[in-house]
């Protein structure tokens, strides 16, 4: 499927979006300065603001969520192009008061601009006014087999328990690196206990997938951790917070 597309934006989602479609259906690339986006197609590339002459079917707006609405009213649009954005907690309404034919194309994944993503497996959740539905479901099918239609109240619920999931994950392995890092060990060994870990936790359940000192109530080995975490309070707290938390659980009665 090749459909005349435009892309605002030029960060992380932005070339995503760009190398999941590529040139044969992206046609214009629309940023502040092209100077900053040399990673992106320079002919592509475009500071203009004016896409009303342009033979565009879709305009996929890809910035920062408070910039979206800068976007809509700095940015002129053909009545006829359909206007989304890439957001997973901004409303289709944003667009949607200014703009008819719109909708949401949000990508449920982590993307930086030098990963390497299997957009197939990438889930796309999709919203879009009565008109516009159909050529964006057709949009998000063309690049990836898992597509989900999603309202805005919807998406905004999965898009915290992703930042739950992904970004407070990440910052807890911030710090189990900072401590591999200190005593000079391998961060990799825990590479395969982390790919078990998430194997046990969706396919058991987070409850049932616990295991450790907290939860066996090793008072012993509780502390011999916490006395290793003397010269790191952050860590420290973290620790305590997490070791009742989880006692806290598996003291409660399962709903199961």
């Amino acid at each position: 499927m090749s459909l005349r597309i435009a892309i605002i934006g030029g960060g992380n989602v932005a070339t995503h979006f760009f190398k999941s479609l590529g040139e044969r259906s992206v046609r214009k690339i629309f940023v502040r300065k092209k100077e900053e986006n040399s990673h992106l197609p320079l002919s592509l590339l475009s500071e203009s603001k004016d896409l009303r002459t342009l033979d565009l079917a879709i305009i996929i707006i890809a910035v920062s969520d408070d910039q979206i609405i800068n976007v809509m009213t700095n940015y002129h649009f053909d009545p006829d192009q359909i206007i989304l954005h890439t957001a997973g907690s901004v409303d289709m309404d944003v667009i949607h008061q200014k703009h008819a034919k719109c909708g949401v194309l949000y990508p449920l994944m982590t993307l930086s601009k030098e990963d390497i993503i299997d957009y197939e497996q990438m889930p796309l959740l999709i919203e879009g006014s009565e008109e516009s539905v159909l050529l964006i479901t057709q949009l998000a099918e063309s690049i990836s087999q898992r597509v989900a239609y999603f309202d805005s109240q919807n998406r905004k619920i999965i898009h915290l328990v992703a930042v739950i999931a992904n970004n407070f994950t990440t910052s807890l392995l911030w710090d189990v690196e900072k401590i591999i890092k200190k005593h000079q060990l391998d961060k990799h060994l825990l590479v395969p206990l982390m790919e078990q870990t998430m194997h046990k936790a969706f396919n058991l359940g987070g409850a049932k997938s616990m295991t450790g000192p907290a939860v066996r109530k090793d008072q012993n080995i509780i502390d011999v951790q916490l006395g290793l975490l003397n010269q790191d309070p952050e860590i420290l707290d973290l620790y305590q917070f997490f070791t009742h938390r989880i006692q806290k659980t598996k003291s409660e009665p399962s709903d199961s």
